[in-house]
Formats: C-alpha cells, structure tokens, sequence
C-alpha cells in the first residue's frame, strides 16, 4: 500500500501545482490578452464548472472503466493536454476552454483519490487526509515559486510547461499501479474522539446536515478559491508592490499552508472535528479584517502567513467531519462535497473579480471576510447545534 499511499500523494501534488497555475500568472496572462480582472474572474468561474462537471464525469467514468487508477490516469493525461495547449498561448477563447478541460481532470483527481482513502483509513480518516492535503500544498507553494522565478525572467508561460509534463509521468505511473481496498483498514483510530455519528429522526433532518456541510465546503472554496486567484493582484493594487513580491505572497500563503497541514495530523489526534474546524476559522476572519485595514506591506505578509496556518485543514476536516456524521455513504458525501467545492471556487472568484474592477479592493477583502463569517454561523449555529442536542437526548 506504500506504491499507492504514494502516487496518491504524488496526484495531489499535481492538482495543487493546478489549481495555482492560472492565478501565479493572472496579471501577466490577463495583460498578455489585454484582459480586465472581471474577466479573469469569469474566466475562473468557467474553469470551477469544469471542477463540478468533473465530478459526475468520473463517477461514470469508474462505473465504465471498473477501475479507479485508470480513471486517475485518463485525468492526468487530461491535465497535460490542457497544460501543453495553454503553454502555446492560443487565442484567448481558447485557454478558456482549456482551464475548462484542465479542471475536469483536476475534479476527478481530488475526488476519486479521497474517496479511495476515505474507503480504505476509515479509522485515521483525518490523519490520511491531513497527508494529501499537505501534498496539494507543496505543489500550490511549488507554482508560484516557481512562476515567480519564470516571471522574473519574463517567460511566464513556461508555468503551464511544469504541469504538463508532470501530468504525463503521473498518467505512466497509475497505469501501472495496483491495490486493494478489502484488508487494508488499520486497526487503530489515529484521530481524536469525537461524539459518535448522530441518530437521525426524520429524513428531512439528515438532507439538512448534509446541506450544512455542503453549504460549509461551499462558503469555505469560495475563500481559498478568491485568496488563490486574486492573492498577487491583491497585493498589487492593496499594497502597490513589485509583480515579483505580489506573486511571491502566494507562495508564503502555500508555505503556512503546508505548515499548517502537516501539524494537521498531529493536531487532529487531540482535539475533535468541531474544535478545529471553529478556531480555524477564527483565526482566519480575523487576518483577513486586519488584513483589509492594516495596509503595511510586512504586517500583510504576516497575516497572509496567518492565514495559510488557520485556514491549512479545513477542507479536509469538513470533508472528514461530514463522512463521520454519515457513515456509509462516503461515495456520495465526498462526491457532493468536492463538487461544491468547485461551485464555490466558480461562484466567489467571479465575484471577487467584479468587486475589485468595480469597488476596489478592500470591498473585495470584506466579502471574503463575510464568507468566513458565514462559514462560522453555520458550523455553531446549525451542526454545532445539532450535536448538541443529540449528546443531550443521549445522557437523558
């Protein structure tokens, strides 16, 4: 299980180098193409509905090709055709369609393989999760490193080069792979206890935890989804800084990230789902108002380091946090979840980018800040809530 354990860390790398290409570039590939930020937003908001389109796709494809790794395999040969297209800078149309193609493959990566170790760590579902997660953000802080670097050197299209060839070793490998899901369960939980999975009453009340967490996952794309697009072009027009620095506040955001991930699997094994999930998202809210009222370029640095800390296992905690509320159905929770996931990056992002050629940027800064708010009321509002009333009906 190690060879699978690993090329499934190895695909999350990939999807991360992805998922930061188009915004370690924007202001270069939007002026390449004498582009708006608006613009670019929509542009982002077409390739999230190749996110979500994505996901049904690759259930179908499971169900055509019976087996997950060549599913894995097609995605990543998917992700180097887009990557190789965009590298020749076609007409602008195109790389639009292209992002499309490019997160379809993107989708199907994120969601196959968590679903596979969803199925297979149930008991250190978190710890294993944390794990991917920390792969995804070495290759988001790898991107604009890197970008940064191509940028400098006025080649900036050379980042699509990367994925490109990345994702044709990664297609070679998983055709290659093999594993089994029966056995492979450890015995012990590594994660923290947590209250057990609630007894739901009525179907009505389950359809609407299950919206709870979709709803959370949604709120909580549309933050790092916005951060990740618009991070350089924030700290342009915010802070007026270099394009060298700007894109460079990426990279620092990714590199608290992945700190942030991987003390997730230490972390996890103390406190529970919900206590994490609440001071993270705390914490988050919190930079991101300092953030848009403290305009110094090194206190900004900091918070954005503040923020990839806060803001590091939250996808992952929601995501396992909702497989534990629904024990059985992880098929259906991580598909719902991961699709949301890209409807959040494709609906915030659009926005973020109107605000910010319409009402600036610290108006752009404050609708992300709403989103985290949101993101708190529903976890202690609605499912916070929920658990509650159940550990009282238990000890009644």
């Amino acid at each position: 299980m190690r060879t699978f354990a690993f090329a499934s860390y190895s695909l999350y790398f990939l999807a991360g180098l992805v998922i930061t290409t188009i915004g370690s570039v924007m202001p270069q590939l939007l002026a390449h193409y004498e582009q708006s930020y608006t613009v670019g937003g929509q542009m982002v908001f077409v390739s999230a509905v190749g996110f979500i389109v994505g996901v049904p796709i690759s259930a179908w494809l499971m169900k055509v090709l019976m087996k997950e790794k060549y599913v894995l395999a097609l995605s990543a040969i998917v992700i180097a055709i887009a990557q190789f297209s965009v590298w020749s800078l076609p007409p602008f149309g195109w790389v639009v369609a292209l992002n499309f193609l490019n997160s379809v493959g993107a989708a199907a990566i994120e969601c196959v393989v968590a679903t596979l170790m969803m199925e297979i760590f149930v008991g250190r579902r978190a710890v294993v999760m944390s794990y991917l997660e920390v792969s995804f953000g070495i290759g988001a802080l790898c991107m604009p490193l890197i970008a940064s670097v191509l940028i400098a050197n006025q080649v900036w299209q050379y980042s699509f080069l990367v994925t490109a060839c990345l994702g044709i070793i990664m297609a070679v490998i998983w055709s290659f792979i093999s594993f089994a899901k029966e056995g492979n369960e450890v015995a012990e939980s590594l994660d923290a206890d947590t209250a057990p999975p609630p007894m739901f009453k009525t179907k009505q009340m389950k359809r609407y935890i299950l919206f709870a967490f979709v709803f959370l996952i949604f709120m909580y794309s549309g933050i790092e989804g916005s951060l990740n697009h618009f991070m350089s072009s924030i700290f342009l027009n915010h802070l007026e800084v270099t394009p060298y620095y700007a894109s460079l506040s990426i990279g620092l955001f990714w590199t608290a990230m992945v700190i942030g991930r991987a003390a997730t699997g230490w972390i996890i094994r103390k406190i529970n789902y919900a206590s994490y999930l609440r001071w993270s998202m705390f914490g988050t809210l919190v930079a991101i108002v300092m953030f848009a009222l403290w305009r110094d370029t090194v206190v900004s640095f900091i918070l954005v380091i503040m923020m990839g800390l806060t803001m590091s296992g939250v996808y992952s905690i929601t995501m396992v946090y909702a497989n534990h509320t629904f024990p059985g159905m992880t098929r259906l929770v991580t598909s719902l979840v991961t699709a949301f996931a890209g409807f959040g990056a494709a609906v915030f992002p659009a926005l973020i980018g109107y605000s910010m050629d319409h009402s600036g940027t610290v108006s752009a800064l404050w609708y992300i800040a709403g989103f985290a708010a949101i993101y708190l009321i529903i976890l202690l509002l609605g499912i916070g809530r929920f658990y509650h009333n159940q550990a009282d009906v238990t000890l009644n």
